[in-house]
């Protein structure tokens, strides 16, 4: 009798088991595109080099350094195309499923007459992974790269503000000679001036809301020390907006880096943006939520709040 209640309550035995074993495993990004590159391998020939410029969070200089990198004429960085679709995450996400003995060896076409498949095990029937590859590619290659083409640039890219590390390594994947900025502000002053516009954005919609210190805090903190503990492995330039704005060798490092040149007077043009309410009062209980929220990742990298509260 237990056992028909487990089960019918719970599941069976096995299931519970396998789905364990699953969990146990931790399926994520960073697993998928490893077995994914043992399937089908990035194309080493590929000379495309998308640039991607990430921050972690809002309000860290992100549009800055897209301007900075678009004083190249020949360059095109979106800034954050359809944001809230998540269309990146969304297909990031998706490789998560593939382990090693899935997708099975007989589940993909392996080109077969088409008279004769009525008489196989066609229940799980999946073209290549190599096509699973292209497809994905295309997406992106089609929605970025061919636009950005049309209006004459040669070199294309995003700026973003959601994206992590570990969405990198899909993007890399796709795009193998793909080059990587991390850009991460002091998260006090992304917190002031986020706040002047309301706190109000989705970091995924519409299910997640950044409301809180706390919110804004964790997010950043889990950015930024992605970005740090897989900069290595992504080749990926990391910089500090205070260099950003006060350093011309960090300037020259992204130069070198990008292999493009960038015109420094952007640096001293202003340009307004949307939506800001004016000046927004953060109590000392909100700036002592976000410093516990963002540490110790925030003082590794040598910001205080000294005075600042």
């Amino acid at each position: 009798m237990l056992d028909t209640l487990r089960s019918a309550f719970l599941g069976t035995n096995k299931a519970l088991s396998l789905h364990k074993s699953v969990r146990l495993s931790e399926p994520c990004i960073s697993s998928g595109v490893r077995e994914l590159e043992r399937l089908c391998p990035s194309d080493s020939k590929d000379e495309e080099s998308p640039i991607f410029l990430l921050s972690a969070g809002w309000r860290s200089g992100s549009t800055l350094l897209q301007r900075m990198v678009m004083s190249n004429p020949k360059t095109m960085i979106w800034g954050e195309p359809y944001n809230e679709c998540g269309l990146i995450q969304a297909m990031a996400t998706s490789v998560k499923a593939f382990r090693g003995g899935w997708p099975s060896n007989s589940f993909i076409f392996d080109g077969s007459a088409l008279e004769k498949l009525n008489h196989q095990w066609i229940a799980n029937l999946f073209p290549k992974p190599t096509d699973w590859r292209v497809a994905h590619r295309s997406l992106f290659d089609n929605l970025l790269q061919s636009p950005a083409r049309d209006s004459g640039a040669t070199r294309w890219g995003i700026k973003e503000v959601r994206l992590s590390a570990e969405h990198c390594l899909y993007l890399r994947w796709l795009y193998p000679r793909a080059k990587f900025v991390f850009l991460i502000r002091h998260p006090l002053d992304a917190y002031l001036s986020y706040s002047r516009y309301g706190r109000h954005w989705y970091f995924t919609f519409p299910d997640e809301p950044v409301l809180t210190p706390v919110q804004f805090g964790h997010r950043w903190r889990q950015l930024a020390e992605g970005f740090l503990n897989m900069a290595s492995e992504l080749s990926a330039l990391v910089v500090r907006y205070e260099d950003l704005i006060t350093s011309d060798l960090t300037v020259q490092c992204i130069e070198q880096y990008l292999s493009i040149e960038i015109d420094p007077a952007v640096l001293g043009f202003k340009v307004g943006s949307s939506g800001r309410v004016g000046e927004a009062h953060v109590s000392r209980l909100e700036r002592a939520l976000l410093r516990r929220a963002v540490n110790p990742v925030a003082t590794s990298l040598g910001y205080s709040w000294g005075s600042r509260g």
